[in-house]
């Protein structure tokens, strides 16, 4: 039995889909390779097998430039973080923006005074939660195909979730197990900078107005979560106190949560402890990732 992982991005426009897989892949074999050299051989025997969702080019028909990333990548993967990478990340800048988030998330009627990249920001997710001409339904189509390609292969799923993506994989799971009837599992669910406990996307979230088990998907075997410190679009770094049903509805054996980790990529605007690449190179994912491969 082979296996396949699914990556699914956040929001902005990202590079053209082959060179931004090709650079994700490249992040990921170096950080198992530190850690778990065995699953880095694995996975770069089987490059195939790591899937890219495209879902942002229906969000942003103009792709980003993959030359912006590059210089970024190869600081994260030749570089340690510097105390000056620490201190930005722990700075009262970081801070404020982290609790103008919070204030916003928790009175929604106060994010006009956000600021304009923030408001693009919550118009986008908006866009999205409002179903606008289909475009989420169309969105998580994308991750029903490879969910129900590999499914009818007979591989075993690791499905990776960033960001927003982590929203739209848990949307398309409570599609597939509640709309469609679906009974195969993702082996593991991997969500990384997850906004998924806010109230903006909870009260949202397929399934919400529902109560017992079909609130929530039922094709998850077990749910990772990571967040690094100052990641801003991951308010409450953790998701187990608020999905904790699940694993009491017997509908996934655990979830657990790795809060507080160091994600310092320092790209064209700074660091950014949100950004994927520095989660996809984070030990622990590492090792939560290689241990699905080293199982294979």
């Amino acid at each position: 039995m082979t296996e396949r992982l699914i990556f699914v991005p956040g929001l902005a426009a990202k590079p053209a889909a082959e060179p931004y897989r090709a650079e994700l892949l490249r992040v990921l074999l170096a950080g198992l390779e530190r850690t778990r050299p065995r699953a880095a051989r694995v996975l770069a025997g089987r490059p195939e097998s790591f899937v890219l969702v495209e879902w942002t080019r229906v969000f942003y028909p103009e792709p980003r430039d993959i030359a912006l990333d590059l210089p970024g990548i190869e600081r994260l993967l030749t570089e340690a973080p510097t105390a000056e990478d620490r201190h930005e990340v722990s700075s009262w800048a970081h801070r404020l923006d982290l609790l103008a988030r919070i204030v916003g998330d928790a009175l929604p009627f106060l994010t006009g005074l956000a600021n304009a990249a923030l408001r693009a920001q919550l118009d986008d997710v908006a866009r999205y939660q409002r179903d606008d001409a289909g475009i989420g339904t169309n969105i998580r189509r994308l991750v029903h195909e490879q969910l129900e390609a590999a499914w009818a292969a007979g591989e075993r799923v690791l499905l990776i979730g960033h960001s927003l993506g982590s929203v739209i994989c848990y949307e398309a799971l409570w599609d597939l197990t509640r709309e469609r009837g679906a009974r195969p599992r993702v082996d593991l669910f991997v969500t990384l900078g997850s906004p998924l406990a806010t109230r903006v996307i909870r009260r949202w979230l397929r399934g919400a107005g529902l109560r017992g088990a079909d609130a929530y998907p039922a094709n998850i075997a077990r749910w990772v979560n990571l967040t690094a410190r100052g990641d801003a679009t991951a308010l409450y770094p953790r998701l187990e106190p608020r999905f904790r049903a699940m694993c009491e509805l017997g509908l996934t054996a655990s979830i657990e949560d790795h809060v507080d980790l160091e994600n310092c990529f320092r790209g064209a605007n700074g660091v950014n402890a949100h950004e994927a690449y520095g989660y996809l190179y984070l030990p622990t994912l590492a090792e939560v990732v290689g241990d699905f491969l080293e199982r294979a």
